[in-house]
Parts: structure tokens; C-alpha cells; sequence
């Protein structure tokens, strides 16, 4: 499988449909009250204005039904936020490129990807140590923070079983400088789960080639796509984009503010189904993606 931007033929898309959801099972290390960025129910009906429901299951976890967490504005630099950057992978006989978006946590330096953009040419997950990170990177030699490690990541159990419907991982970054996290540098994408269809969109990545308008394909620029994403019942598409090599793991934003450069991240692009003319991305999983946010925070 081509690890940046995946090409599925027409069984592979029946196979979105006709396969059942099941969420992957991992050991819980954490409460999930200590990895979101609010501990309390009164801080969550702050964010009743985006008409979210909130509700506590019988273990007393915050696994709401439409769980939304509000975008973080850098401390460093307000009027600077670059949370999407890119993700190099590789070896000395291989060279792999992706894009990958910091999330707003109470750790600070969590990230998400593709899952695939996390595997080598054989399925196996790269050494961290091939692992690399810049946000903020757009046409230049590094980012405005540089590039910097991955600690830890997160791929669900059942990516392996079905790569379309669990392409997503979480990541952990080894940074810290002088105390602060990341997110207090580059700002953080919110996120949520409750995005429906017909959703005005903004994509984010760094494709080497494909339909990009407006954008300089070379693997270096980030690229920017808005419209209208769809849905069906395994995941969502956007119609007449092919997003190109080095793409994959790009953000789907809801709510975009190209003045804050912040908004809500709710999938992540999987490739392009060549067969239907159209790119797709994962439908998350909540309790697996939380599950996976447990996992990945010390």
C-alpha cells in the first residue's frame, strides 16, 4: 500500500459499507478527566453555545455522546497559531512524508495522523527514532520551531483488520522547552465527533502532486482546500479531489478561522478511491479515540 496517499479499488470501497463497527479494546492507564483540557462539568457547559450534550457513564468517565473540545489559542504568540505540520518518516533507504495536526489536551504536545503514515513499507510500525515532526512548516528548510521527535503513538488494534474505516493514530511529541508544551507554542486544533453530512470543510496538507488549486504541489508547501464534505455510513468523502502524496494524515476542519488558523478537526484524509473519484477519510470512533488519547498520555 502506497503509505501517502492510498489508492482503493471498487472492493475495497464495497467493504466501507458492508463492515461492521467494532471499536478495538485497550487497557485504560488514565481517567479521561486527566488527558481533556477541562476537569470539571462546569467548564464543559462552557461550551453549551455549540449546543453540546454532555453525559457521564456509569464509571463516571467523560464519554459524551457528542464530546467537543474547544481550539486552544497559542500563549506564546496569539496572533501565531500553526498547529498543522508536517510528518517525516524514514530510514536511510526510505524517505516518507505526511501531514499531521497538534490537538488541544491537558498534555499539550498531542498530535494526530493517518495511521498509515505511522507504518514502514512492511505494516510495521517505524521506530520512533524515524520519526520526525515540524509544525508550522510551509516552503522552507524546517518550521518556525524546527523538527522534533515523536515519544509515543497510538494506532488503533483494528487498523489492520480495516484500514479505511481506522486510519487514524495519536501521537505524543517530545518537546519541551523551558516548561511549556507545544500547543502553547503553535495553538491547537479543537475536536469533536458529531460532524454530520454536508459539512463546510477545510483541508489542510502538503501533497506532492494531485488537484490542489492555488497551490505550488511540491511536498513542501501546505496546501489549503474548502468546500463541502459528505457522508455515508463509514466515512466521509470529499467529491472530485484527488489530495495527492504526502497528504495523507491532513486535517478536515470544521469551522476554519483563517485569521485565528485554528477551528475543530473531526477526520483526517485516508487517499483517494480511484474507482469513485473521490478522497475519504475516517469516520472516527469515540470510545476507541479516547481510548487511544489514554493510551499515548503519560
Amino acid at each position: 500500500m502506497n503509505k501517502k496517499s492510498s489508492l482503493y479499488l471498487l472492493i475495497v470501497l464495497i467493504a466501507i459499507i458492508v463492515i461492521p463497527s467494532v471499536a478495538s479494546v485497550i487497557s485504560q492507564r488514565n481517567n479521561i478527566n486527566d488527558v481533556l483540557p477541562f476537569q470539571t462539568s462546569e467548564s464543559i457547559n462552557e461550551t453549551s453555545r455549540f449546543k453540546n450534550k454532555y453525559k457521564r457513564n456509569k464509571g463516571n468517565k467523560a464519554r459524551s455522546r457528542n464530546l467537543i473540545v474547544p481550539p486552544f489559542v497559542s500563549v506564546a504568540n496569539p496572533n501565531h497559531n500553526y498547529p498543522v505540520g508536517l510528518l517525516l518518516s524514514g530510514n536511510e533507504s526510505t524517505d516518507d512524508t505526511c501531514t499531521a495536526s497538534v490537538i488541544n489536551t491537558s498534555n499539550g504536545n498531542i498530535g494526530l495522523t493517518a495511521a498509515h503514515c505511522l507504518l514502514d513499507d512492511n505494516g510495521n510500525p517505524w521506530n520512533l527514532s524515524f520519526l520526525l515532526f515540524s509544525p508550522g512548516y510551509d516552503n522552507r528548510s524546517i518550521g518556525p520551531l524546527g523538527s522534533f521527535p515523536v515519544a509515543d503513538i497510538a494506532i488503533p488494534h483494528n487498523y489492520f483488520a480495516n484500514p479505511i474505516k481506522y486510519d487514524y493514530a495519536l501521537m505524543r511529541f517530545e518537546f519541551n522547552h523551558g516548561g511549556a508544551r507545544l500547543q502553547d507554542y503553535t495553538g491547537a486544533l479543537g475536536w469533536r465527533f458529531d460532524i454530520g453530512n454536508g459539512e463546510p470543510t477545510s483541508f489542510h496538507g502538503y501533497p506532492g502532486n494531485g488537484d490542489f488549486e492555488n497551490c505550488t504541489k511540491d511536498g513542501r508547501h501546505l496546501c489549503k482546500w474548502q468546500g463541502v464534505t459528505e457522508k455515508s455510513k463509514m466515512v466521509y468523502f470529499i467529491k472530485t479531489l484527488i489530495p495527492g502524496d504526502g497528504s495523507s494524515g491532513g486535517p478536515f476542519i470544521s469551522q476554519y478561522n483563517a485569521v485565528t488558523n485554528l477551528g475543530y478537526l473531526y477526520a483526517l484524509m485516508h487517499g483517494y478511491a480511484q474507482g469513485f473519484n473521490f478522497s475519504v477519510a475516517s469516520i472516527w470512533d469515540k470510545r476507541n479515540f479516547l481510548d487511544l488519547l489514554l493510551k499515548v498520555t503519560p
